[in-house]
């Protein structure tokens, strides 16, 4: 992970022919995916699609089967999750992303070990987290067990101002949480990828993730069947309700022309 988020670098994160699973079942069938710096990404599907299992492959949870999968252009093949944390990644999984026997403040320090002896960083990003979440500041001795949901979330994001990652990764960010709890966090994923972080959001909420995203893949049956930017995809809202309805697949049958061909950008 660099110590600054520098711009101009193409493809934080590219996936070719990705194939994966659990034992004996394949789950993934030659993904293609692409994130370039800057971007924001939301990844689509209904339950079931595949949509998890890549982000515990991109995690390195689960072990790639073949296809190739690079972040800033290093192979990622045979590198263990913790490995990949200082290469530049950073995962927030919806209310399952704070240790319960910690406080907030131990949170921040935990997290900002990654920094090593640099305690000006250090300082500085801590600030930034108490500036840009004021209720930290004041439940920094507060078990994070005691928090609200949307005060996990916060400490949650919180880790992603600290550590500063090229890929963000965020999985079901608006699972539990009141609208207007969304709402406000919402800019703050869009904060960090101003930074200068790549941003891949899994979300089960359209709206949503079509509140914060650049472009979108949708996923079926542990294939990509679209991608498009979010403004193409919005205009075809037959398209967008067969992601959790009759499939991308059936909707595209039946006459709704895509923007972009299936499997990814060219």
């Amino acid at each position: 992970m660099s110590g600054d988020w520098v711009t101009g670098f193409p493809a934080v994160l590219e996936c070719r022919g990705l194939t994966a699973g659990y034992g004996d079942i394949q789950v993934l069938f030659g993904v293609d995916l692409r994130i370039e710096r800057g971007e924001v990404v939301a990844l689509l599907g209904a339950n079931g699609a595949g949509k998890t299992t890549l982000l515990r492959v991109i995690s390195g949870l689960e072990p790639t089967w073949a296809g190739s999968l690079t972040l800033n252009g290093i192979d990622l093949a045979g590198m263990a999750a913790p490995e990949r944390v200082p290469e530049g990644i950073c995962q927030i999984v919806g209310g399952r992303s704070i240790a319960a026997g910690l406080t907030v403040g131990e949170h921040l320090r935990l997290w900002g070990h990654a920094l090593g002896r640099d305690r000006a960083a250090f300082d500085a990003r801590i600030a930034e987290v108490h500036e840009v979440f004021p209720r930290l500041a004041e439940r920094e001795r507060q078990s994070a067990a005691t928090l609200s949901g949307g005060e996990k979330q916060m400490l949650a994001l919180s880790k992603a101002l600290v550590l500063r990652p090229d890929l963000l990764v965020i999985d079901e960010f608006s699972l539990g949480l009141a609208p207007k709890v969304v709402g406000e966090l919402l800019p703050v994923i869009r904060r960090i990828n101003e930074r200068g972080a790549a941003v891949l959001v899994v979300e089960q909420s359209v709206n949503v993730a079509l509140a914060v995203a650049d472009r979108a893949y949708c996923m079926e049956k542990g294939e990509i069947v679209y991608e498009g930017s979010v403004v193409d995809l919005r205009a075809q809202p037959d398209l967008l309700r067969s992601v959790y309805l009759e499939g991308v697949t059936a909707a595209l049958s039946h006459g709704t022309p895509p923007t972009a061909p299936a499997g990814g950008p060219q």
